[in-house]
């Protein structure tokens, strides 16, 4: 009995799809699980806003890898906005990149399975690396990654095929064209593509073998000098991350180069060793998961493992590695690692670390993974190595995991802000500023929540931005804003230049989640303290006049595509909509949304979110609510005592003077006095 299921395993793993597909089923567990409820990040906001709403994605890409625009425009075209279509293919990019390793490790050592198949494993479950969940980006990026990969097998494809080496090197080639003019992240892993001739030739013919390598590598070499000196030539066209050739050679010293090998040392540490060390305990993405959904995470990991150790139990091992093949292997991977880092190196870029920092470690993939897959064949116990090997892959999904999770909750807070934020400005004169704090998003700068909160307001011309969000802490200081000063001109950087707009021209937002947004209210805010004192002084700039009532008209399909459903109406859209009503001084809206208030039951999140129900009662005749809750505040919430006093002062000079609010009015001055 056990001898037939061995046997039939043995068929069933030993089947030529099977590793493939089992490599599809591992890409999916990892990266797709979350999909339903993670949506675009990062620069996927800007990307769609330029081609979806300006019909003009290529304006994204200009000054920055211009000629990558070329490659995103026929997905654009074919999968528009949406998400679904973006998930798959990215997820699908990710295992293309996979198979596309595999294949070209047969093409250098043969029909070698077990290598093949863990080498490619790794590089899916690659730890180092942890925003595959951009897909559109990242999907991309992929493609070009898989590109490059093919590039290099049908160079060696045509080493071999006599018959079809014009056609083979002509495929190479262009291949390799397309990596080396898009982007920068794998222009010097060129060099492996020699570097595996060699070893070729050097195994075929050791006497005749550089004559050789010489003569095959001329068509492949004129490229990549072709290549070097157009990027090099047009930098600034090229990328934002420049470099100069002679301040570099001019600052070379000895203390220069030995902090360049100790940064070296650790940067190859951390997207290696470092990135599976880290993966054993994430700390801080441990902190929403809950039990169920790490158990949940906990039997996929096992489950990969045990599918893992069942495929190299089961897959044939053709032959062993010589001497020979070890040291090549062990140069390859070596070389392929330092070869990787070289564009973020001399861009003074930091490579590994967190979410978008580790794109940049993307290119090591290669050489981590053959190495690793090198030390495990280093090993007698082949029951041993299989296990090893399982419990890191094992490992590396759960990882992975975890970090899709963290992905779903910040994406919750984000989509919290963006629709709270249309919902208090439903309406926008364009060309405004909008200034806040650093927001406490992970995954996303404020490039990247300006092109989402584009989405919320129309466009006047299809050429402009309606608004742009700048985080103060980063921007008080620089050319875009030198020092908090009225009238100063403000406008968006590289791809944003279609924004023009001043520093008055501006309104302050505040964001602590949970809490609501909050449109700061220089009369109030001033006294707030729960801001900082950057966002205070910036308050100057705030002209809240530049919000409208009544909402513009949007294309609300392709706000349903990007965001999702709109949330279901929770206090912080009633707090929202109170806060309009009080800036316009609709009295009897705030009192119908009272009422909903009271009877859902719904509380705040801040006690400084009750300040437009206030305003409102105080407004609508109904004193003795509005001292209740500002006496309840008091007590809770001493720290916007202030607050409430100037809260007091402008209901006071607004309202129609009366026994009853002269007697609130004392009962507020008593308290804040007694405070």
């Amino acid at each position: 009995m056990i001898k037939i299921i061995k046997d039939k395993l043995t068929v069933f793993f030993q089947h030529k799809f099977s590793f493939p597909a089992f490599l599809f089923l591992t890409t999916f567990l990892t990266y797709g699980l979350m999909s339903p409820w993670l949506r675009f990040f990062h620069d996927e906001y800007s990307i769609l806003l330029f081609s979806e709403r300006m019909q003009n994605a290529s304006q994204f890409f200009t000054g920055n890898r211009p000629f990558l625009g070329y490659v995103y425009q026929p997905f654009l075209f074919l999968f528009g906005s949406n998400y679904f279509l973006w998930f798959i293919f990215g997820i699908t990019m990710r295992w293309l990149h996979a198979l596309c390793l595999m294949g070209l490790i047969k093409e250098i050592w043969g029909d070698h399975q077990h290598f093949a198949i863990v080498a490619s494993l790794l590089c899916i479950i690659f730890p180092a690396f942890q925003a595959q969940f951009a897909f559109m980006i990242f999907g991309i990026l992929f493609l070009l990654f898989s590109f490059f990969l093919l590039s290099l097998t049908f160079s060696i494809k045509a080493l071999k095929n006599k018959q079809m080496k014009f056609l083979f090197v002509f495929i190479a080639l262009g291949l390799s064209l397309i990596s080396l003019t898009t982007t920068e992240y794998f222009f010097t892993l060129e060099i492996l593509r020699y570097l595996i001739f060699g070893f070729l030739f050097y195994k075929e013919n050791k006497q005749n073998w550089l004559k050789r390598l010489l003569t095959e590598s001329i068509p492949y070499l004129l490229l990549f000098i072709s290549a070097s000196i157009w990027r090099y030539s047009q930098q600034s066209a090229e990328t934002t991350y420049a470099f100069n050739s002679n301040s570099i050679l001019s600052a070379i010293t000895l203390q220069s180069v030995l902090d360049f090998l100790q940064r070296l040392i650790i940067d190859i540490w951390e997207v290696s060793f470092g990135s599976w060390v880290y993966a054993f305990y994430p700390s801080h993405l441990l902190e929403n998961v809950s039990l169920k959904v790490l158990l949940i995470f906990f039997l996929i990991s096992v489950f990969t493992g045990i599918i893992s150790i069942l495929m190299l139990r089961f897959t044939k091992q053709h032959r062993s590695f010589s001497k020979q093949d070890h040291i090549f292997i062990l140069s390859f991977a070596s070389i392929s690692i330092i070869c990787a880092g070289f564009p973020f190196w001399i861009a003074n870029l930091p490579i590994g670390g967190q979410y978008m920092y580790s794109r940049w470690a993307i290119p090591f993939m290669i050489g981590v993974s053959v190495f690793f897959t090198w030390l495990f064949h280093c090993g007698k116990n082949s029951n041993f190595r299989y296990s090893l090997i399982a419990f890191l892959i094992a490992l590396g999904v759960g990882y992975q995991l975890i970090i899709a999770n963290s992905f779903r909750h910040d994406l919750e807070k984000q989509l919290s802000y963006y629709w709270q934020f249309k919902w208090r400005i439903p309406a926008l004169e364009k060309d405004t500023t909008i200034f806040s704090n650093m927001l406490d998003f992970k995954y996303e700068n404020s490039d990247e929540v300006s092109g989402a909160l584009n989405f919320f307001y129309p466009n006047h011309d299809n050429q402009t931005i309606t608004l742009f969000q700048f985080y103060l802490p980063e921007r008080v200081g620089t050319a875009l804003l030198p020092e908090i000063q009225p009238n100063f001109p403000i406008s968006g950087r590289r791809y944003y230049d279609a924004f023009k707009s001043n520093s008055s021209q501006a309104i302050l937002v505040d964001f602590q989640y949970p809490a609501c947004v909050k449109v700061l209210d220089p009369e109030i805010d001033s006294l707030n303290p729960s801001i900082d004192d950057l966002s205070r002084e910036a308050l100057v700039l705030a002209d809240n006049s530049l919000i409208k009532h009544d909402s513009q008209p949007i294309d609300t399909k392709l706000v349903r595509n990007i965001f999702g459903k709109q949330p279901d109406q929770d206090w912080c859209y009633f707090f929202a909509k109170a806060d309009l009503a009080r800036q316009f001084r609709k009295w009897g809206e705030i009192a119908s949304i009272s009422e909903i208030v009271e009877t859902s039951g719904f509380t705040p999140r801040d006690q400084r979110e009750w300040f437009p129900f206030i305003e409102g009662y105080a407004h609508n005749g109904e004193w003795e609510k509005a001292f209740v809750i500002s006496n309840t505040i008091f007590e809770e919430s001493p720290q916007y005592s202030q607050m409430l006093h100037a809260l007091w002062g402008r209901i006071n000079r607004q309202t129609d003077d009366s026994k009853t609010k002269a007697n609130i009015i004392n009962s507020i001055r008593h308290i804040v006095n007694d405070q």
